[in-house]
């Protein structure tokens, strides 16, 4: 017995996506990837984001960058880059906080990467720097 997207009842949801899967173009599946591990980090941050707008400086053991948060939270930041960078690479970042003539630097680490930039986990949080993220959410 087929149902109207002409499927049989018997074929649960995993073998369906399985096959919806293995006929797609290849570009498609990996865009199907990122928002599937898109929707996974949702499920687990700890913290909620707020959008921005806010221009950081960054820099890897080889290379110096400069780019823009898009969003920040107590846990972490998303910064729109075109630059490569690997699950688990460590990263320094500094940037502004407004009303402060001193420049906020943290260490953090990349857990996610896709084509729009890279998702950073703030490693090593002090207890000052707790106080001025939160301090920065507040005004966003």
């Amino acid at each position: 017995m087929a149902t109207s997207a002409g499927q049989d009842r018997s074929e649960n949801v995993t073998e369906q996506l399985i096959r919806l899967i293995r006929n797609m173009p290849e570009s498609r599946q990996k865009k199907l990837l990122d928002l599937l591990n898109e929707w996974k980090m949702l499920g687990q941050r700890e913290h909620d984001r707020r959008s921005c707008l806010i221009a950081v400086d960054y820099s890897t053991q080889e290379r110096f960058f400069r780019d823009f948060i898009q969003d920040i939270s107590a846990g972490g930041v998303f910064i729109e880059t075109r630059e490569l960078f690997t699950i688990g690479q460590e990263i320094y970042l500094t940037f502004s906080i407004p009303n402060s003539e001193i420049p906020f630097r943290i260490t953090g680490k990349v857990t996610r990467a896709t084509q729009e930039g890279i998702a950073v986990k703030f490693k090593n949080v002090s207890k000052y720097q707790e106080e001025i993220l939160q301090t920065l959410l507040d005004k966003i």
